[in-house]
């Protein structure tokens, strides 16, 4: 029997990504659940429980041949400073853009190391018609895709062409909660200008492959 494909889940705890896991694992997927934290503990609520933890647990108990039991957790900061915090009063900074490249970023680092040829983000139809979420508007998918493609990975978007009622729907048929869990981000639905944000992607993109290549030849 052929073992399952392995698939790098971006996993914020929130909705879309939950519906965006389930989604791989009826797939056929094996999910690994990953969490890029940017130097910040995650939030935990009264019962001390983060958003990610409750539908990691949802999740695992709700799928447990599909769903890695262990979350992975990474982050670093270097990104989050070299495209945007240290741009700050000199040029342009689109942070949602500067996140997501610091994200996807270390993700194909752990993929490479880790031989997963998959990686699936929750970006979802009814917040990519948003102008406020650049990140999600299929221009800025396309970019992405091609930037992970890049790697020899193969670039999933799995709850990108539905709607809110959709996604609450995949949720609630599997027996996952469907209330809004995940922390807010600060650099998110923040107005953009469409020219400065490319233009802020194309200066972005090679801090971000340099930073790859140097963690990929520190741990050959």
């Amino acid at each position: 029997m052929n073992q399952p494909k392995e698939i790098l889940v971006l996993f914020s705890g929130g909705r879309d990504s939950s519906a965006k896991a389930i989604q791989m694992t009826k797939l056929g997927f094996q999910v690994n659940l990953f969490t890029y934290q940017a130097g910040l503990p995650e939030l935990t609520g009264e019962q001390g429980d983060s958003a990610p933890n409750i539908r990691h647990k949802e999740l695992f108990n709700a799928f447990p041949e599909s769903i890695n039991k262990n979350r992975i957790i990474e982050g670093n900061t270097y990104l989050i400073r070299k495209l945007a915090i240290e741009k700050t009063n000199e040029t342009h900074v689109v942070y949602p853009v500067a996140l997501t490249l610091a994200v996807h970023s270390q993700a194909i680092i752990y993929c490479l190391e880790n031989g997963i040829k998959n990686i699936a983000c929750g970006y979802s139809g009814y917040q990519s018609c948003e102008n406020r979420y650049i990140e999600q508007r299929d221009d800025f998918f396309q970019l992405m895709k091609s930037f992970v493609n890049d790697y020899g990975i193969e670039y999933h978007a799995p709850v990108i062409k539905k709607s809110k009622n959709e996604v609450l729907d995949i949720l609630e048929k599997n027996g996952i909660s469907s209330n809004s869990l995940e922390n807010k981000s600060l650099f998110g639905a923040i107005p953009f200008d469409v020219a400065k944000a490319y233009d802020f992607w194309n200066e972005s993109l090679p801090i971000c492959r340099d930073y790859i290549d140097y963690h990929l030849k520190l741990n050959k």
